[in-house]
Formats: C-alpha cells, structure tokens, sequence
C-alpha cells in the first residue's frame, strides 16, 4: 500500500512533517502529519479538518498539530475537496451548489477511509486510538466521514449545526445516527452568525453515544485558544 502513497519528508526541530498524496477516484488528495522525530512505537493519531477558505497550511492544523504531536500523537490534515492544492481550487462552490452536498460528504468520507488504509503503513499509528477534530468546513463535512469511516473512537465537531452542508440530524439517511460509538463533543459560539444556535443543538440531541456540548463566547469566525482547548482536552479523555 505504501507505493500508493507519495511522501516527502522533513524535519521542524523535534517534529517530523510528512507531506502526502494519494489517489482516490479521480482526486490527487493532500496531506500532512505531523509526529515527534524518531518516534516508532504506534501512537494514536487526530485528524484535524480546516474551516473554510483555508487549507492544510492554516495555523489550525500546521502549528496546532506540530504542538499537539509533543503529546505523542501523530497529527494529520487534508486539503478539503476545492481547498488547497487541490486539483480544482473553488472553496465557494462548496457552499453555492447544495444539490452537491451530499456528494461533497461521500467523496471526503472515501478519501478519509483511503489515507486510513494507507497511513497506518509508512507512520507509527495505533488504528484504535483515531480521533477527529474540525472546525467549521471541517466539522459538517467531518461527521459524515466519522460515521461511514467507523473507526474513529472520539470527534469534536466546533462551530457546526444540522443542516446544510452537515446534512440532517435526523431520518433514515442521518450521519449523526451512525455515531454511537464514537464519544462526541461539539463546541458552539453564542454568537456565531452563521449557525443558528437551535442548529447546533439539534445536532447535539440526535447524537447517540457518549456525548458533550460546550458554549464559548464570540462568533463563528472567532476560532481562538479556547476553541483549540477544549478540542484538545476531550482528545486527551477519550484516546
């Protein structure tokens, strides 16, 4: 499997980067991971999804993973579908398309489960420990790959509500159903302009399993520390 997967690597002081790129379907799919140097013993691993507009690169998952690998965990980012290096880069069309929504969700849940078929074979990684940390984009595509993927033991979904891109909470075609063994926290803003509160909370009543919900104050593009914080304290409970 390893051949199906390009690497390039580097090193930031104590932390290695890897770069990747592996095919799924027809889409060239960027990646990083982010990991202590020199480590080899298997390690969980936290995907961390960026918001919309941004990319791998974003302070969320470069700089957020790199200190999060210290912990010993491998942290890994992709390029969202139109985000990034991807091969088409329209980030709106994501959201001016809505009869498109549910093939934006399938098509990042394949690529999802190709990197976790392929990742575990070139880094250290315990395929039982997976957690899932997304922030906006990053979350209403996330729940659907969390859900169909089945092998994430922990989520934190920030600043994200039923509807819309994260489909519906509830009926037979529900994501968020499919999430009973995966222990949940979503994170809300009290003032986020963009996701209606009753959204957020709506999503947080279907949810099955263990299950969070936490409020901070601000809006939806206010993604600070503090949302970084309780993402990383619910990885640090639940891996």
């Amino acid at each position: 499997m390893a051949t199906e997967l390009q690497v390039r690597e580097s090193l930031i002081g104590d932390i290695r980067e890897v770069n990747f790129w592996f095919r799924c379907g027809e889409e060239l799919v960027p990646g990083v991971a982010y990991l202590p140097a020199g480590a080899d013993e298997l390690m969980p691993m936290v995907q961390i999804q960026h918001p919309g507009m941004g990319s791998k690169e974003d302070y969320w998952v470069s700089e957020v993973g790199m200190r999060w690998a210290k912990r010993g965990w491998v942290c890994v980012g992709l390029d969202a579908p139109l985000h990034g290096e991807r091969q088409t880069h329209d980030p709106m069309a994501l959201f001016r398309q809505p009869e498109r929504y549910e093939s934006f969700r399938a098509q990042f849940a394949a690529e999802v489960g190709r990197m976790l078929e392929l990742l575990p074979g070139v880094l250290p990684i315990d395929t039982g420990r997976l957690g899932y940390v997304g922030y906006s984009l990053g979350s209403m595509i996330g729940i659907a790959a969390v859900a169909r993927t089945g092998k994430f033991r922990a989520a934190a979904f920030c600043l994200v509500g039923e509807g819309g891109l994260a489909g519906s909470a509830a009926g037979p075609d529900s994501d968020v159903a499919r999430l009973g063994e995966v222990a949940v926290r979503i994170v809300g803003k009290t003032d986020d302009e963009l996701i209606p509160r009753e959204r957020t909370e709506a999503l947080y009543a279907a949810l099955p399993g263990e299950k969070d919900l936490q409020w901070l104050p601000g809006g939806h593009f206010e993604i600070g520390p503090d949302v970084v914080r309780l993402a990383e304290e619910w990885m640090v409970a639940k891996l």
